[in-house]
């Protein structure tokens, strides 16, 4: 399951990512995402990521959590998708708070996990809309709050996060008629914000 997390993370990071030089990172980028180029390509990521690209490094984080063309090493990893999520990479602030829900090579930091979907969220991303929607509605890491939960999730689904939608229901058995109605309301008026 979390190896589909992150195939789904790497997947939807070439969507939301811009690529003003296509001929250079190309080799970290686009031709990289099949895994059977994953590693072959280190070498071309690294060089990338040391300039400060936020794919390169996120690609590179990628990586070395899941030992693509190097050892696993997820303190190595979480170092880079640090360095995107400074960038405000929502794809890295995403596998950076799922680090920090699942415990992958730091102790279990729900609140810290919160944190990263949060500004993940914040910018649209719909995997982070989704993870930040469950942690509000298990209060892992944020108080309980079903209308922030609700919130979460219908946004997620709008941007086709299906399971969203089968979550958010879930959630809606546990809400009143006003809550549901303010939750409505937030839906409604929420903006993204820029990284």
């Amino acid at each position: 399951m979390r190896i589909l997390f992150h195939l789904a993370i790497l997947a939807s990071a070439v969507a939301v990512a811009e690529l003003p030089d296509i001929g250079e990172a190309a080799e970290c980028t686009r031709d990289a995402l099949p895994l059977s180029r994953f590693g072959r390509d280190f070498e071309a990521c690294l060089r990338l990521a040391k300039e400060g690209k936020p794919l390169a490094q996120y690609n590179l984080g990628e990586m070395y959590i899941r030992g693509l063309g190097v050892p696993p090493d997820y303190a190595e990893g979480s170092v880079w998708l640090r360095r995107a999520s400074d960038q405000g990479f929502a794809p890295a602030q995403t596998a950076l708070g799922l680090m920090f829900e699942q415990g992958q090579g730091m102790p279990v930091n729900q609140a810290e996990a919160a944190e990263w979907y949060r500004r993940a969220a914040d910018q649209g991303y719909a995997e982070a809309q989704h993870k930040l929607g469950m942690q509000y509605a298990e209060g892992r890491g944020v108080l309980r709050d079903y209308a922030l939960a609700y919130m979460w999730l219908s946004l997620s689904g709008n941007a086709a996060e299906a399971n969203a939608y089968v979550d958010r229901a879930a959630v809606i058995k546990r809400m009143s008629e006003k809550q549901v109605k303010t939750a409505e309301q937030l839906v409604r008026s929420w903006k993204p914000t820029s990284p």
